[in-house]
């Protein structure tokens, strides 16, 4: 059987997932496929269908245990962390996995351990050290190579969980930041702190009795109350043009 791709690359990535696959240039040559296990070794290498003219039959071994659809990993655009093999990596492969940060460090550590088991070396040394390579959805945050797998955990459910106003707020003050004190302490998102400042004054009746009073809005200085209020009180990320996040100073 001889399966024809685009590339000799694209070969040689689908080569690494299989077993008894011999490359010459952009063909594979294996005595006989199984079609899923040929789906499964394609799909994760990301690369064209090959073409072929024999039979398919039911023996080549794939190192994908199961098939994507039964794996907890999410195609949904929740942060994700790309977790390689070192000793493939130190070899001259690229192995590795896309794996959901949102669950559990325990769900994570397991998937990591299942990459892991199918390395393009596993049968030639031992597989236990990993880094993470990549990373995608985590907005402004950064993820160390070596993150511990309990902080990427909880910074990714935060992430999901309150988005840009949190990253925001993590980013202003550090390692300091915590999920308590942000959820204490931020306030929303407006067009401007003069429309924060004229936001509060309408929810607490202020305009309304200015009303009373007779005293247009338009004549109120809410520049220089703004600036009162934010040496005080409070203080503000602007994160673009008219989306400025507002959080109590403490």
């Amino acid at each position: 059987m001889q399966l024809v791709f685009s590339t000799e690359k694209d070969a040689l990535s689908v080569a690494e997932q299989l077993y008894d696959a011999q490359q010459i240039g952009k063909i594979l040559i294996v005595e006989n496929i199984d079609l899923r296990a040929l789906e499964l070794a394609v799909g994760l290498a990301q690369v064209n269908f090959p073409s072929f003219n024999f039979p398919i039959v039911s023996n080549l071994k794939c190192r994908l245990p199961f098939p994507k659809h039964e794996r907890e990993c999410t195609d949904k655009n929740t942060p994700k962390i790309y977790v390689a093999c070192l000793s493939a990596y130190n070899n001259g492969h690229l192995h590795g996995l896309w794996i959901d940060a949102t669950q559990e460090p325990e769900e994570i550590e397991d998937d990591i351990k299942w990459m892991l088991s199918w390395s393009p070396v596993v049968d030639d040394e031992p597989c236990e050290e990993w880094a993470i390579h990549d990373y995608e959805n985590w907005m402004e945050i950064k993820i160390n190579e070596y993150e511990d797998i309990n902080k990427v955990s909880e910074l990714a459910n935060l992430v999901q969980k309150h988005g840009k106003p949190f990253v925001l707020y993590r980013n202003y003050y550090g390692n300091d930041a915590t999920v308590e004190d942000f959820e204490e302490y931020y306030i929303g998102v407006y067009e401007s702190e003069e429309d924060f400042v004229y936001q509060q004054w309408d929810e607490s009746g202020q305009l309304k009795e200015l009303e009373k009073l007779k005293i247009s809005s338009i004549y109120i200085n809410w520049k220089a109350i703004a600036h009162d209020w934010f040496i005080d009180s409070y203080f503000s990320i602007e994160a673009s043009y008219q989306e400025v996040y507002v959080f109590i100073r403490h």
